[in-house]
């Protein structure tokens, strides 16, 4: 078959069913995809704007399967990511509806992956662009299975209600009893084909627990009134066990502009370390 992973394994990309294209003949040192993302009412928010918790998801899946092709044999396991959202996508038309991730690997050394990510609306206006560093290893059981070129596949979707709710509840979110608090119960959904937290899911508990403290009130829902815009994530360790809890605090604002600091934990794990996070979110009110 062609095309990326096991769609049994991958949970994550059975809700948002992005579907990728390598460019070229799949022999590229510095390989080149395209991604498509349809969406869905679920997964939109009301003007049909994706958030930037699932806008990161979608931009971590296409970058990370496009830094591992640059690493075969060996794969990869993201460290760093950067998102910033073009300002006139953040309200109005522009940024709404189908999207499209143009993503280019830029530098691939001994050890590590620098990927760009490009993401257009269906008029081909920007609504971010993305860097994203990976560490270069050997996957206990070898890298996911695919035919190169890697070509657009549609995945199996379970016939399970969950995969048409609304972010919060795919990803068990939970919101903690004081504003920035938010925490995600890991489900076998949410883990990748070895077995450990997606790093998307580690995005949408950090993005939620951010914008709730903006917003001043505990939540783990969209939040209409803010959005995040702005988005630096250090990958540190896995979330293996979960509860994952994301706690953010503030660093200060300009205006409408909060700088908020987030860490995310695996409680199950001796309240180990798995990210740290500054991002910056705007009071749309």
């Amino acid at each position: 078959m062609s095309g990326f992973g096991n769609p049994s394994e991958i949970g994550v990309a059975q809700y948002l069913l992005m579907t990728i294209e390598e460019i070229g003949d799949g022999t590229a040192l510095l390989p080149h995809t395209r991604g498509y993302f349809p969406g869905a009412p679920n997964t939109f928010d009301a003007n049909g704007r994706l958030g930037t918790d699932l806008l990161t998801c979608i931009i971590d899946s296409i970058g990370g399967m496009t830094s591992g092709l640059a690493s075969l044999p060996d794969w990869i396991v993201t460290t760093n990511l950067m998102i910033r959202r073009a300002p006139d996508s953040l309200t109005g038309n522009h940024g709404t509806g189908a999207l499209t991730l143009d993503t280019h690997v830029l530098r691939r050394g001994r050890s590590s992956v620098v990927t760009r990510v490009d993401t257009a609306d269906a008029s081909g206006a920007t609504v971010a662009t993305a860097w994203m560093s990976c560490a270069i290893l050997v996957p206990a059981n070898g890298p996911p299975p695919f035919n190169r070129p890697v070509k657009p596949f549609d995945r199996a979707v379970p016939n399970d209600p969950i995969f048409d709710t609304p972010p919060h509840e795919f990803f068990n979110l939970s919101a903690g009893s004081t504003p920035g608090l938010v925490s995600l119960t890991v489900d076998q959904r949410l883990r990748n084909p070895w077995g450990i937290l997606h790093g998307g899911a580690s995005a949408v508990v950090l993005d939620a627990a951010a914008r709730s403290l903006v917003v001043g009130r505990p939540t783990a829902e969209a939040t209409p009134e803010a959005i995040v815009t702005d988005l630096a994530v250090h990958y540190l360790s896995p979330g293996r066990v979960g509860p994952v809890v994301a706690s953010a605090t503030t660093t200060g604002h300009r205006g409408q502009d909060h700088l908020v600091r987030v860490e995310v934990r695996d409680q199950g794990s001796d309240n180990r370390l798995m990210a740290l996070a500054m991002t910056t979110v705007r009071s749309l009110d």
